[in-house]
């Protein structure tokens, strides 16, 4: 009888796909940052996905581990260079994300789930351009997503949040930024007058409201601020697919105030 695979996941990103494609019963270990779906919290942890416990991983003798993004891909080289064999992930877009879950799908023996799964995430991306289609027509609202306050970084052309913003219908209105992400000016997004603005930390609304320069900001003055949980904006894992949804909802449920 065939044993079977053994994996670590070291990004909640990873865990989320291997939970939807039915594998969680082969998942030996995670992050404590790896806390969706419900099942995982009693799977043992290696650390945090800022820095993984790469001796107790490597300990552990895994089949395979999953990393996730640049800030893991240093991790990657590491344990490949002991010989561990590694899965990592850092798609550009909602597509490549995609294309990543099938990969992923292949490498655990469960490549007739992982089509079935892409299939069901791709179907839903396409009601969404159907209902945007039958929107009257306008300017798509401009949008600018907060992933840190001090410094202010947000997200440009080459990652998978920039792509959620357009496939939600909304135009990044940091869109000509040199780095998928990177820091940015407060002044220089106050002037560009975003129409909307998200994010996932939920103490930076106040700071937004009561800042005399954020509030004169179109997206501010009327009321157009949407927070998220950190599991949509954050991965993408097939939820990213929700953070699709939910942000198309949010910005076209009502047209943007009028300056």
């Amino acid at each position: 009888m065939t044993r079977a695979m053994r994996i670590i996941s070291l990004a909640p990103t990873q865990t989320e796909i291997v939970a939807a494609l039915g594998k969680l019963e082969n998942l030996a270990g995670r992050t404590e940052n790896c806390d969706y779906p419900e099942a995982v919290r009693d799977i043992p942890t290696f650390g945090s996905w800022y820095a993984p416990d790469l001796h107790a991983v490597i300990r552990a003798q895994p089949d395979l581990v999953c990393t996730f993004g640049t800030h893991q891909e240093e991790i990657m080289a590491t344990l490949a260079e002991v010989g561990v064999r590694v899965f990592h992930g850092n798609p550009g877009s909602v597509e490549e994300s995609m294309d990543s879950m099938l990969e992923m799908s292949e490498i655990l023996g469960y490549a007739k789930q992982g089509k079935t799964l892409v299939e069901s995430l791709r179907k839903r991306l396409r009601e969404v351009q159907k209902t945007l289609k039958s929107l009257p027509r306008r300017e798509p609202p401009t949008v600018f997503r907060i992933m840190n306050w001090r410094p202010l970084i947000t997200v440009g052309p080459g990652s998978f949040q920039h792509d959620a913003i357009e496939l939600a219908g909304g135009r990044n209105v940091m869109r000509d930024g040199s780095r998928p992400y990177f820091v940015c000016e407060p002044a220089e997004v106050q002037a560009r007058n975003p129409d909307a603005i998200f994010f996932c930390e939920s103490e930076i609304r106040p700071m937004l409201e009561s800042s005399q320069e954020w509030s004169r900001v179109r997206a501010v003055r009327h009321g157009r601020i949407f927070v998220f949980d950190c599991g949509l904006t954050c991965r993408s894992g097939p939820r990213i697919v929700d953070m699709v949804e939910r942000l198309a909802h949010a910005l076209h449920q009502q047209p943007p105030g009028q300056a």
